[in-house]
């Protein structure tokens, strides 16, 4: 009897090393994240290090909080709600 051995498929993300925003809003999806050595181009968001994310945003900040590393940037990456006026 002869039996397929089908390899697994490879991960299409790995919370190691640097990852396309693209990537990190696919891991993340409507939840906060923490991105170690955010890369932009102008004021978008090219790529970075997910070193935390969660759906809570409590959960973010605190974890936020007790990091001591720099370069760290807190952001949430689900959609915006197109009634609502962001002042930055």
């Amino acid at each position: 009897m002869e039996v397929e051995v089908k390899k697994p498929k490879a991960a299409t993300h790995s919370h190691n090393g640097t990852l396309s925003f693209e990537q990190i809003k696919d891991i993340v999806g409507n939840g906060w994240a923490l991105i170690k050595d955010p890369v932009f181009n102008g004021y978008i968001l090219q790529k970075g290090e997910l070193i935390f994310h969660s759906q809570n945003e409590d959960e973010a900040v605190e974890r936020m909080r007790v990091r001591k590393e720099k370069d760290v940037l807190f952001a949430y990456c689900g959609e915006r709600d197109p009634n609502v006026v962001y002042l930055l």
